[in-house]
Order: structure tokens, then C-alpha cells, then sequence
């Protein structure tokens, strides 16, 4: 226990002796050599907000954004008292790695902020917040950040590739209702072709999602119409022939056999040789044709 006591006595010593260097170090301008102080105070004393604060702040100096970024955030998870003073740092740290054009660190930091202060307004760096989190495949964060940005855009074909992204995300989270209105939107502008005809894929991608999601829950006549748009001009080659495999299924639930045929053909078509699309309409096709077909099983005897 006494051995126990001495050690830790020790690591504090150790954990001031380097935040005193640090400090002068720093007070002197030699910010590399006051960060390596620091981190070696942060190693003997894990986990404390001053050392971590005067840590972020050398990293900054020494234009190490990322680390810089991390140690702001380690200050505000560490002392919540002191969120706001950690949250000045890290847009300190956005503004200097936008401007040394180091952007995965400024997002790094747009991240931490985020964490460290959810309720902070981001202003201008909205757009590269929803655009990170949109990278990132954080759905819920770009659904959240991507209205704000397209209002905040500065001009038209800015705010229509938002659009598109903000689509693009409720897609991936099956928020149809949400996609299409915005992928329409884009089509109606068109801005700019080449996001006008993502938007065309995109819409078609949402509008197959809705049309099996219904076809699913037991809906074939509210399901048409969505397959019926997704195998218009301009959705992706696949996506129309998920549509057709759909259509399919539709008139399958109708009882309209020649033209579930026919659709199950169409979803063949333009494939390549046993694709998963191309499977499953050749295993639709061939149960409708072992339904129709005659009984081979002479019928039993009275």
C-alpha cells in the first residue's frame, strides 16, 4: 500500500514537473517542444482537462489539427463544465485545417464538436458536416445537417447537389417519402445535368424500395405504380429490371399470368447470364409454368 502510494505520488510529480516545461515551452513559442511535454504529462496523468486543453492548444499551433481535435474532445468529455471552452477550440481547429486545406481534419473536428456541444449552431461549416456525415454513412447525422445546409447554400447548383445527397440518404434509410420530393425537385431545376440525372437514378432506386415494400405488406395495386416508375427512362438498367421482376409479381397476385410472363421476361432482359435479377424471374417463370401445367397423376378410383 505504501509502495502504492509512493508510485502515485511519483506519477503526479512527474505529471507537473512536465506541465511546467510545457508551460515555459509554450510561453517561449517552442510549441513542438511544449506539446511533447504535455503528452508525456498526459501519459503519467491520464485524463486531465488542463493538460489536455494545453495540449490541444499546442497542437494547433504546431498545425497537428487532428490531434489537436482530440484533445479538445478529450477536455470536454473529461470535464463538462468546460464543453463551451472546448467547443471554442475545435471550431479554432476547423477554421485553421479549412484553411491549410486539410479537410479530414477539419471534419474530424466538425465531428468532436458535435459530440463535445450537439446544441452549437454550426453555421457556415453546416455544409461540411452534412457532407462528412453523408460520407460516412452516418444516416441519421446527414438527414439532420442536410436541410440546414441547402437553405444556407450559396447558389443553385450548390443547394440542388445537397438536394441530391439529402435523397440520397433518406434512400439509404428507406425514407421514400422524404426522397422523392427532393430528387423531383432537382429534376424540375435542372441546374446542373449530371446531378439532374442522379436524381433520375435515384428516384427510380427509391421508387423500386417502395414498390417492394408495399408488394410485401400484401399491396400489389399500391406497389404498380411505384415499379411502373421505376422502370422509366433514366433509372438505373437494374433498377428497371427489378421493377419488371415486381410488375411481375403484381399481375402474379392478380391472377394475370400472361402478363406476369411477360414482365418476368422484360426483368431477363439486357442481364447477364445467371445474375440474381435473371435468376429469380427464370424460378418465377418456371413455377407459373409447373402451376399451369396438367396433371401427370391419372386421377384414383371412386
Amino acid at each position: 500500500m505504501v509502495a502504492g502510494l509512493v508510485l502515485a505520488c511519483a506519477c503526479s510529480r512527474s505529471a507537473a514537473d512536465h506541465e511546467e516545461l510545457g508551460d515555459r515551452a509554450y510561453a517561449a513559442g517552442e510549441f513542438r517542444n511544449a506539446l511533447a511535454e504535455y503528452q508525456l504529462g498526459l501519459k503519467a496523468h491520464p485524463g486531465s482537462a488542463d493538460l489536455s486543453a494545453k495540449a490541444g492548444a499546442a497542437a494547433l499551433h504546431t498545425g497537428e489539427y487532428a490531434l489537436a481535435a482530440a484533445q479538445y474532445v478529450a477536455l470536454g468529455q473529461t470535464d463538462r463544465s468546460r464543453a463551451a471552452e472546448a467547443a471554442d477550440g475545435l471550431e479554432r481547429v476547423v477554421r485553421a485545417a479549412l484553411a491549410a486545406n486539410e479537410r479530414n481534419a477539419a471534419a474530424t473536428a466538425l465531428q468532436g464538436l458535435r459530440a463535445v456541444s450537439p446544441s452549437r449552431p454550426l453555421g457556415k461549416y453546416t455544409r461540411l458536416a452534412a457532407l462528412d456525415a453523408a460520407e460516412r454513412g452516418d444516416t441519421a447525422a446527414a438527414l439532420a445537417l442536410l436541410p440546414s445546409a441547402v437553405a444556407a447554400a450559396g447558389s443553385g447548383r450548390t443547394a440542388d447537389s445537397l438536394l441530391f445527397v439529402y435523397g440520397m440518404a433518406a434512400v439509404r434509410a428507406h425514407a421514400c417519402s422524404t426522397a422523392v420530393p427532393a430528387f423531383e425537385s432537382v429534376i424540375r431545376r435542372q441546374r446542373e445535368p449530371a446531378i439532374a440525372e442522379g436524381a433520375r437514378e435515384g428516384l427510380g432506386l427509391c421508387a423500386l424500395i417502395e414498390g417492394q415494400r408495399l408488394l410485401a405488406a400484401g399491396k400489389p395495386a399500391d406497389a404498380e405504380d411505384w415499379f411502373r416508375r421505376a422502370s422509366a427512362p433514366g433509372s438505373p438498367p437494374d433498377v428497371v429490371r427489378g421493377a419488371f421482376l415486381g410488375l411481375g409479381d403484381v399481375k402474379l397476385a392478380q391472377g394475370d399470368i400472361p402478363d406476369a410472363l411477360e414482365n418476368y421476361q422484360q426483368a431477363i432482359a439486357g442481364g447477364t447470364p445467371g445474375d440474381t435479377i435473371a435468376q429469380r424471374a427464370h424460378e418465377k417463370i418456371n413455377a407459373v409454368g409447373k402451376a399451369d401445367a396438367p396433371s401427370t397423376t391419372p386421377p384414383k378410383s371412386p
